[in-house]
C-alpha cells in the first residue's frame, strides 16, 4: 500500500490561493493605501495580453494649440488638428516559491502552510515598493526630467527647500501634491523641526502625520548618500500607475517525495505594472534578457519624457541632514576574528 501524507496542495486550492494573496497584498500595500500606487483598471486590462509593453495613448490637450486667428470675411478659418501619443509600460513577469522540507515540518511543529500563505502577500508588497524605487531612480537619472523635476538644497532640509522643490510645477505647485515619501533619517529631521503636524481623520483608527498638509509615507529604501544627502520624493495623486494580474499558472504546488528526503513547495507568478505617468519607456531602450531588470530600470536612458513635464505629478527632493540625523554605518565584521 502506498505511502500517504498531507502536502500542501491538499491544504490550499491554486485559484483560491491567488484571489486570497491578490487580495491581500491590495489591502496592506501601503503605496495602494496611501494613494501613491493608483489602481488602474485599463493597465490590468493589457497585462496578460502578449507583448512586454503596455500602450497607453494619450490627446494632447487643445490648450497648447495656435492662437486664434481674427475673424473676418476674407479668408477661411484654419482648422488645426489634434496631436497624441502613447506612453510605454513595462509588464514586470515576475515568479516566487517557497517550500519546505518533511523533516523540517516534523521537528518544527509550525503551522508551514499557513506560514507560506501569508508570506506571499508581504513578499509582493516589497517587491512593489522596490519596483517603484528603481523606477523613480532612474526617471530622475533621465537629464530632462531630472531638470524639470529635481531639485537639490545647498542647505539643509528644511520648508525653503521644499517650497523650492514643488515650485518646479510652477502654477500648478498649490493644487497637484498630497504625499510625501521621506526615509526615516529625513523624518526624524523633520520632527526635530516641528514640521510634523498629527491629524485624525473621521473614522480612522490611525492617526496621520502630515507636512504642509501631505501625508507622509516614511521607506528606508529611499537613499542617503554617506555624507547624509537624503532623497525624498513629493508626489500628487495620479502621479503612478499600478495594475496587477494572475495568469491561468499564477499558483502551483509540486510534490518531491526524493528530494531532500522529501519536499513539498508552491510557486507563484503574476504580471505587474508600475508607472509613472508622463513618462514612456525609452524608443531605443533593449532589454539584456527576456524582461527588464531591475538594475536597467535604475538608468536615465530607459526612460523619456513625452509630455509637458508638468504633467509629470512627482517631484525629487535631495537635501542634506544634521550630522545628528545621519546613520551610523554598521562596525564591519571580520569573519574568523
Amino acid at each position: 500500500m502506498a505511502d500517504k501524507f498531507t502536502s500542501l496542495a491538499d491544504m490550499i486550492v491554486p485559484e483560491v490561493f491567488a484571489n486570497y494573496v491578490m487580495n491581500l497584498s491590495t489591502k496592506t500595500n501601503r503605496l495602494i493605501q496611501s494613494g501613491i500606487l493608483t489602481n488602474d483598471p485599463s493597465l490590468g486590462g493589457q497585462l496578460l495580453a502578449p507583448g512586454d509593453f503596455v500602450n497607453m495613448p494619450f490627446i494632447n490637450d487643445i490648450a497648447d494649440a495656435d492662437d486664434p486667428q481674427p475673424w473676418t470675411d476674407t479668408e477661411d478659418i484654419a482648422v488645426e488638428g489634434l496631436s497624441s501619443g502613447k506612453q510605454l509600460a513595462f509588464k514586470f513577469r515576475q515568479a516566487k516559491a517557497f517550500g519546505y522540507t518533511d523533516i523540517s515540518s516534523l521537528v518544527s511543529g509550525a503551522p508551514v502552510q499557513q506560514v507560506i500563505a501569508q508570506r506571499f502577500a508581504p513578499y509582493w508588497n516589497f517587491q512593489d515598493q522596490k519596483i517603484l524605487n528603481h523606477i523613480l531612480k532612474g526617471v530622475f537619472s533621465n537629464t530632462d526630467i531630472a531638470t524639470a523635476k529635481s531639485f537639490t538644497d545647498t542647505d539643509t532640509f528644511g520648508p525653503k527647500g521644499f517650497l523650492a522643490a514643488i515650485g518646479r510645477l510652477g502654477d500648478l505647485q498649490d493644487s497637484t501634491f498630497n504625499k510625501i515619501a521621506v526615509n526615516s533619517a529625513t523624518y526624524a529631521e523633520m520632527k526635530a523641526q516641528q514640521m510634523i503636524e498629527t491629524v485624525q481623520p473621521a473614522n480612522a483608527v490611525t492617526p496621520i502625520n502630515t507636512y504642509n498638509g501631505m501625508t507622509i509615507v516614511v521607506d528606508d529604501d529611499l537613499p542617503i548618500t554617506d555624507d547624509g544627502v537624503s532623497t525624498s520624493y513629493v508626489f500628487g495623486n495620479g502621479s503612478v500607475g499600478y495594475s496587477v494580474a494572475s495568469p491561468s499558472d499564477a499558483v502551483e504546488t509540486e510534490r518531491q517525495a526524493r528530494t531532500q528526503g522529501g519536499r513539498t513547495n508552491v510557486i507563484n507568478r503574476r504580471v505587474v505594472t508600475t508607472h509613472v505617468l508622463g513618462t514612456s519607456v525609452a524608443k531605443s531602450f533593449v532589454p539584456a534578457g527576456q524582461t527588464v531588470t531591475y538594475a536597467e530600470l535604475e538608468k536615465g536612458d530607459t526612460w523619456a519624457s513625452i509630455v509637458d513635464p508638468r504633467n509629470i505629478k512627482i517631484v525629487q527632493y535631495n537635501a542634506k541632514l544634521d550630522k545628528e540625523f545621519i546613520p551610523a554605518k554598521p562596525a564591519t565584521k571580520q569573519v574568523g576574528k
